[in-house]
């Protein structure tokens, strides 16, 4: 249809034309693309957790006993304070729950069975506090387990993210006290050695790991070490990182796009968090990381080899394509 010509011979009415200002039409056109990655968050959402399911799956068949301790118990320990149980401070002044522990289908359906295990005799959910508690934010493993490299030598690290601004010296002291005695009772009762890291989620974000010991890697990896959680963590509960929920085979999701949709105050999924994005890696970083690996081989030496093989892959690759995003794309296509 020619709409000059058809105006022009009053078959079309001027007045019933109309069209968009310039600013309008942009406001309306960012709108369509707010929804559109609202949409695509919310379906990887529910990708992701049917992954992780298939790892906690995985996880429980190369070691049922540890693995129902580690994914199900020790964030109910995180959530109590029971005398009688691991973990239990005298002069506790706030409580610590684990996020939206106490809509966890599958840990509210055991309880029963870890109070009989400890020797709990009150009624009810312990999970439901009269006093507000300190939220931690996620609770993590990171490395083998659940992987094909999972074997009889294997640790489990697992990260205990906060916000700091949420907590006050005292409850830090005291989730540290807390953890090391849940610590302690890990030790004596499972054969994985278990290994916490209460990390601060600005922290993670930042890449400041901490400083280093037997354990933390502390600056020597950065990014190389927020690429490894992404690509092998395991949500034990808590928040989900948001990164893990960017991608479409469509278009490419920026991440700034993706908080701002995020803090729409239409977007109804809330229990995200925000570990920050990664792209690209240094080749410097790969080289401070093999070094790392020097120290690590004392104690680990096969986990060592195998992890200097693949970062000898990634120095010597012409186009750098992190192995995190290829794994987000394959579980999210």
């Amino acid at each position: 249809m020619n709409l000059q010509k058809n105006i022009a011979v009053g078959i079309i009415p001027v007045t019933q034309i109309s069209f968009l200002p310039a600013k309008e039409w942009k406001l309306n056109s960012n709108t369509r693309q707010l929804q559109i990655i609202q949409k695509t968050l919310s379906r990887n959402k529910r990708i992701f957790l049917e992954y992780n399911e298939f790892r906690k799956k995985i996880f429980s068949e190369l070691t049922p006993k540890d693995s129902e301790i580690i994914l199900y118990v020790i964030p109910w320990l995180f959530s109590i304070n029971e005398p009688v149980c691991p973990g239990y401070l005298q002069d506790l002044n706030q409580p610590f729950r684990v996020y939206n522990i106490e809509y966890n289908k599958e840990i509210r359906n055991r309880e029963e069975s870890f109070k009989k295990m400890f020797g709990v005799t009150k009624r009810g959910t312990l999970l439901i506090q009269t006093q507000k508690p300190y939220v931690i934010q996620g609770v993590y493993t990171i490395g083998s387990v659940g992987t094909v490299n999972q074997n009889s030598l294997s640790d489990c690290d697992i990260w205990v993210c906060f916000d700091k601004k949420e907590f006050d010296k005292t409850a830090w002291n005291q989730l540290n006290r807390k953890v090391n005695i849940i610590k302690g009772w890990l030790d004596n009762n499972i054969k994985l050695p278990v290994y916490f890291f209460i990390s601060d989620v600005k922290s993670v974000k930042e890449g400041n790991f901490g400083s280093v010991d037997a354990e933390s890697s502390g600056s020597t990896q950065q990014l190389v070490l927020k690429e490894e959680f992404y690509r092998t963590f395991i949500l034990i509960c808590g928040k989900i990182p948001i990164w893990w929920l960017l991608y479409d085979k469509s278009f490419k999701i920026k991440y700034n796009d993706a908080l701002s949709a995020i803090n729409s105050d239409t977007f109804w999924e809330y229990d995200l968090i925000d570990f920050g994005n990664i792209e690209k890696i240094r080749k410097s970083e790969y080289f401070g990381a093999s070094l790392w690996q020097f120290h690590k081989f004392l104690t680990s030496p096969l986990k060592s080899i195998i992890k200097m093989v693949l970062l000898k892959m990634l120095l010597e690759a012409p186009q750098e394509r992190l192995l995190c995003h290829q794994l987000r794309e394959e579980v999210c296509s």
